[in-house]
């Protein structure tokens, strides 16, 4: 006998079961996130590991690729994106004080010299010139399809150089520019063989000095080791008698070592717009000898130049003093022309002022086509002021003259003789360069 359900139990049953299909639901879809996220889990491990394995291969590759890459731009980078050169600077000299009063009261020593002293005497000379070589090198000129490296030491088209400075960027030479005439090349040879290409950067061909100049990054690792920059004394106040050293190619050859004394420093050669005191010794020397003549305390006190010696004066060892050449070398170093006018003159001595010769820089001699001779300076006229600076000697005539730059436009007064006697007078110069 079935049992009739009322409307309210039926209800409630009713209610029961969507009460249990939404447990059941529920229920799988909990179950259903618990496995997915279960199956991703796994799944993320292997990702990952495989995603650090990528990544390494991937690093390894690209770390060799950038190896080689760098290696094969270096060199190019570096000619492109070198630093700007530092700018080069001579130190100015410092005034010795007067020390002959305390050098006279010391007691004098009286020793025996033997054999064994001479040797003594002789290896410290040596040790001397030894380190002061590291500063000189050779420089050559080639003339194209020249076998410059086989050729015998007196006919290669060679000079002595000087290493001066060091802007950052290139290794600077001060040297004769005589090689850079005719040759097709340069080359540089430094102490230990490394021959390196080279340029030249400035020169004045008034003196015949020039600076030479090589890319550091030519230069070998081992070579820096062998070289330095030279230490530049002082000629002004180097005395006769005193111990000389002489480097570089004075004799004709290269690498040539020399010693004696320092004959006399009072001797002067005149060029256009300066006087230049010379450094004369008692070593014998080759016609077209280069080098440096070095002091006992391995600092270069002259640039020989044999060219401006003459008659029996030729055979010894005769050079520029350093002290009048080092405002040059700042000024070629740096990349500036040295500042031309064309004078050769002389000082006005109190004997010369007595015969009614004004006190300044009198004008012996005018240069061709030079910015002297454009000016209207002539042989005659004396000149008393450069730009703002009063001049009454040639030296310092020429310091003035060394403060201005090629380009310029300056006035010099002077005086010139008229019929009444002398006459203020007036130029107007535009300061050129003899390159």
């Amino acid at each position: 006998m079935d049992e009739k359900i009322g409307p309210e139990k039926e209800q409630k049953l009713q209610n029961e079961n969507r009460q249990d299909e939404v447990q059941l639901e529920d229920d799988q879809l909990e179950y259903s996130f618990m496995q997915e996220t279960i199956k991703d889990e796994a799944g993320g491990k292997s990702k990952i590991r495989d995603d650090i394995w990528r990544t390494v291969g991937l690093g390894l590759i690209f770390g060799i690729v950038a190896s080689f890459s760098f290696c094969a731009v270096k060199p190019w980078m570096e000619s492109k994106f070198q630093k700007d050169p530092q700018t080069v600077t001579i130190p100015d000299e410092e005034e010795d004080e007067d020390t002959a009063e305390e050098e006279a009261e010391e007691p004098v020593v009286q020793q025996v010299l033997d054999e064994n002293s001479f040797r003594q005497i002789q290896q410290s000379l040596t040790n001397i010139a030894t380190e002061a070589e590291k500063s000189v090198v050779e420089v050559v000129g080639v003339t194209g399809g020249q076998e410059w490296m086989t050729e015998s030491y007196d006919n290669t088209n060679s000079i002595s150089g000087l290493i001066v400075a060091d802007n950052g960027r290139e290794l600077l030479i001060f040297g004769k520019n005589s090689v850079s005439k005719d040759g097709k090349e340069i080359h540089v040879i430094f102490p230990d063989g490394a021959v390196c290409p080279a340029t030249m950067k400035k020169q004045d061909a008034s003196l015949g000095f020039g600076i030479y100049a090589v890319s550091r990054s030519e230069i070998p690792e081992s070579t820096w080791t062998q070289i330095k920059t030279a230490t530049l004394g002082s000629s002004s106040t180097a005395k006769k008698g005193e111990t000389v050293i002489v480097l570089g190619k004075s004799f004709g050859y290269t690498a040539s070592m020399g010693f004696g004394i320092m004959s006399s420093n009072k001797n002067t050669v005149d060029n256009a717009d300066g006087r230049y005191h010379l450094v004369c010794t008692d070593i014998a020397a080759a016609e077209n000898g280069t080098g440096v003549i070095v002091n006992l305390n391995g600092e270069v006190i002259g640039l020989i130049d044999q060219s401006i010696s003459e008659g029996d004066s030729m055979n010894l060892v005769t050079g520029y003093g350093i002290s009048d050449l080092k405002s040059i070398i700042e000024c070629l170093s740096n990349g500036q022309a040295v500042p031309y006018i064309g004078i050769r003159g002389l000082d006005i001595t109190d004997d010369i002022e007595a015969q009614g010769i004004p006190k300044g820089v009198y004008v012996r001699e005018v240069e061709p086509d030079s910015p002297a001779m454009a000016a209207g300076i002539q042989s005659g006229d004396v000149i008393t002021s450069i730009g703002d600076t009063s001049v009454t000697t040639l030296s310092a005539y020429h310091s003035a003259l060394l403060e201005e730059k090629s380009g310029n436009k300056i006035k010099l007064k002077g005086q010139r003789q008229g019929a009444g006697g002398y006459v203020d007078i007036e130029f107007n110069v535009t300061i050129g360069s003899n390159e």
